[in-house]
């Protein structure tokens, strides 16, 4: 039986690490961080995990970081904050911001109980590689037939639609792979694909 996320310990690094950052930071969320948002959203942000002090500060899912300054600022920029569920591949803080296999393997349970009950009326934009492969094999679709670009957009079920974008990190931006600009136009886009009409449309639809 699948434990609250709140007392999941699946993993070894991560419970040394909250134990030390409890004595560093005790007014620190310190613990996995659960999805945000309404699970009606008709469509959904997955990103990579929470940072030191973002998510893991707070234990709300982008907020207090570069990352989330961007995500939020965008979504409000097409009036998209009470449209969207927002999680994490990843449920606790990883060592060095680099997650190993077998922990993003142990959040899928957490992340599929997330999504799955949403399919069949579902739009979910992936912020990088791992968000995206996390979300394939939470629908349990062959890797190799789901290419990740960024733009890009694959049918991972009836009725559910996945769309790639590269994370939204202070690194991206500052070497420009992704600008404020793409990142709008790709959120336009899944947003319109979700069926959601845009307050503010951007210049080109096109990502």
């Amino acid at each position: 039986m699948l434990k609250p996320l709140e007392q999941c310990q699946r993993c070894t690094r991560f419970k040394t690490q909250f134990r030390d950052l409890r004595a560093s930071h005790p007014n620190y969320w310190n613990k996995p961080v659960p999805c945000s948002g309404s699970s009606d959203a008709p469509l959904t942000i997955i990103g990579l995990a929470p940072g030191m002090h973002g998510a893991n500060r707070t234990g709300v899912p982008f907020t207090g970081d570069a990352s989330g300054n961007l995500l939020f600022a965008t979504l409000e920029k097409l009036s998209l904050i009470d449209s969207v569920m927002i999680t994490n591949a990843v449920k606790c803080l990883p060592i060095s911001n680099k997650p190993n296999a077998r922990e993003i393997d142990n959040c899928q349970a957490y992340l599929r109980r997330e999504l799955l009950p949403l399919a069949g009326s579902k739009v979910i934009l992936a912020l990088g590689r791992i968000a995206h492969v996390a979300v394939l094999k939470v629908f349990e679709r062959q890797l190799s037939h789901f290419k990740f670009a960024h733009g890009a957009l694959h049918t991972i079920g009836e009725g559910c639609s996945l769309v790639d974008s590269f994370h939204c990190s202070r690194y991206n931006v500052q070497t420009k792979r992704l600008t404020p600009i793409m990142f709008e136009q790709v959120m336009s886009y899944a947003a319109t694909i979700a069926g959601i009409k845009l307050a503010r449309r951007t210049t080109s639809d096109k990502v």
